[in-house]
């Protein structure tokens, strides 16, 4: 291993920021590795120091990009680049290898309150001499091309009211001060908490695996309940006309918080008011809910592994 600044002679970066170039044919390149850092194609302005070698570029949080000359490096004072170059002759291959080894083990030492200069780069230690020769398998860590799927037709929603596909209850509980403490969660008009106000000791009036509905306070907000519940008179509780899948339940509550602006503090709503409250849902062709549409779109969310796991669909 040897120091930065044994293999590679350091370069501050000196030019202007971006927007006030004129579009031209010299790379400009930045921060991140998107698009290999090259920000855009600029005309180079008098004070710029352009790189007319072959290159190492690192940005501002040690993010290591190989450039091929003429490039342009950002040079903001505070956060400017460092541009290496080698000492010794190296192919492209020999330079991404450095680079590679420089965002997979010295990038961690630095972020937005420790970032890179000339100074703190040069001690930092690297492999002595590259490999010889520098093969990377581009083609082969390519995805292989599969056949063409058919495009899934987009849905039709239309927009169906709450007391078509729900039997809405009020809750059993106006005040739980008088209730002895227990285990079983009681649920009122809440955001915190998924809703629940308190345990208390009760056997009458519980619920398990439904979707409540806030009449006040954050009116209109759902929740879904995977768990035995009794719940306050300022929300209702749920009940499914029909059998309903769990992606339909959560899907229609995804789609009551695009209508909570309805309703406010000074706008409440009630159990005749909620009856009337509608919501888009995907339809069949021949009527009624689509619920294979649905549990597409549910199950195409990145968090739905985490959510299945702890809500334990079972039959409503």
């Amino acid at each position: 291993m040897k120091r930065i600044d044994e293999v590679f002679n350091l370069h501050r970066a000196r030019s202007d920021i971006y927007p006030r170039y004129k579009s031209g044919s010299v790379p400009y390149i930045g921060n991140g590795l998107s698009d290999n850092a090259v920000i855009g194609l600029v005309k180079p302005l008098p004070n710029d120091k352009v790189f007319k070698f072959a290159g190492i570029a690192v940005s501002a949080f040690c993010e290591a990009s190989v450039q091929v000359p003429p490039f342009v490096a950002c040079g903001r004072a505070g956060n400017g680049m460092v541009v290496l170059e080698p000492k010794q002759k190296m192919t492209v291959g020999q330079l991404a290898y450095y680079a590679a080894y420089i965002n997979e083990v010295v990038r961690w030492r630095f972020s937005w309150y420790w970032q890179t200069t000339a100074d703190r780069l040069k001690r930092l230690q690297v492999p002595g001499t590259p490999p010889s020769t520098v093969f990377f398998p581009v083609r082969n860590l390519m995805p292989k091309m599969g056949k063409p799927v058919a495009a899934t037709p987009k849905p039709k929603f239309a927009r169906v009211t709450l007391d078509s596909i729900y039997d809405l209850k009020a809750g059993d509980y106006h005040s739980v001060g008088h209730l002895p403490a227990g285990k079983v969660p009681v649920v009122a008009c809440g955001e915190t908490d998924n809703g629940v106000c308190g345990y208390f000791d009760m056997t009458k009036h519980v619920y398990s695996h439904k979707l409540t509905i806030a009449f006040n306070g954050a009116t209109l907000t759902a929740k879904y309940h995977p768990y035995e519940f009794a719940a306050k008179d300022d929300v209702a509780v749920c009940f499914p006309k029909r059998p309903m899948r769990l992606t339909t339940q959560l899907f229609v509550q995804v789609m009551l918080e695009r209508e909570r602006w309805r309703f406010s503090y000074y706008c409440k709503c009630y159990k005749e008011k909620l009856a009337r409250v509608t919501v888009p849902l995907p339809m069949k062709k021949e009527g009624g809910i689509d619920e294979d549409a649905i549990e597409n779109i549910m199950k195409s969310t990145p968090y739905w592994e985490y959510l299945h796991e702890r809500l334990h669909p079972v039959a409503a």
